[in-house]
């Protein structure tokens, strides 16, 4: 395997691609590169992006796509991202990709899929750290063949990592929700098919937590790095 390894994990809202990239970007020496996350680091900073994506994040909108593409493209030229980077969270859209195109080679797209019900209670029950942006889940799934334990924190309320508050985000709430898969069904699951027509496309279905279904991701991303 070379150095570069250049993937996008692809899912619906709640799907575990922040937690099945933040663990296995580690092991692999790439970082995690979530526009999300940019985004709301952006917001609590009170900075002039900040401000105006703050609206639009809390309706469970999505900014528009010279500001994504401009904010991703300073990331990916960052010194850590030199042998590669996971991206989470973009492309949303069909020209969003064709702009991916443009900045970076991607080596492969993990497309990570559950049932739509289980999406609900997953993000439903997702608890993030107020300081840090650390992820807990307090939801415990054991149907249709999926097994889902909880991964909450040792205190309840409280960040393991920094002692911070554990809040739910306003657009993990379940009527923003439904907004959310919605968008997600007509914007983004079209990239399916456009990155399987390219054959980098690797279908994926989580049957249990992260400690089982990372090692294998990151078989996977081994597998297909260029």
């Amino acid at each position: 395997m070379s150095m570069a390894m250049q993937f996008v994990f692809l899912g619906p809202p709640g799907v575990g691609k922040g937690t099945y990239a933040s663990r296995a970007g580690p092991q692999l020496g790439i970082p995690q590169v979530s526009t999300g996350d940019i985004f709301r680091a952006e917001v609590k900073s009170g900075s002039e992006l900040g401000n105006k994506v703050k609206g639009i994040m809390e309706a469970g909108g999505l900014v528009s796509d010279d500001v994504v593409i401009e904010v991703l493209k300073k990331r990916i030229t960052r010194d850590d991202a030199r042998k590669g980077f996971i991206l989470d969270g973009f492309p949303r859209t069909i020209p969003q990709a064709e702009a991916l195109d443009g900045i970076a080679k991607i080596d492969m797209v993990l497309n990570i899929a559950l049932p739509e019900d289980i999406l609900i209670e997953k993000i439903s029950a997702r608890r993030v750290c107020r300081n840090c942006g650390d992820l807990y889940n307090v939801a415990s799934i054991d149907r249709e063949g999926i097994k889902m334990p909880p991964m909450p924190p040792k205190e309840e309320g409280k960040c393991d990592k920094c002692g911070g508050e554990l809040y739910q985000r306003a657009d993990d709430k379940e009527e923003v929700i439904k907004e959310r898969l919605a968008a997600y069904n007509k914007q983004t699951s079209p990239l399916i098919d456009y990155y399987r027509e390219k054959g980098i496309l690797v279908d994926f279905k989580p049957t249990a937590g992260p400690e089982e279904m990372v090692p294998k991701i990151i078989e996977l991303l081994k597998e297909h790095g260029s």
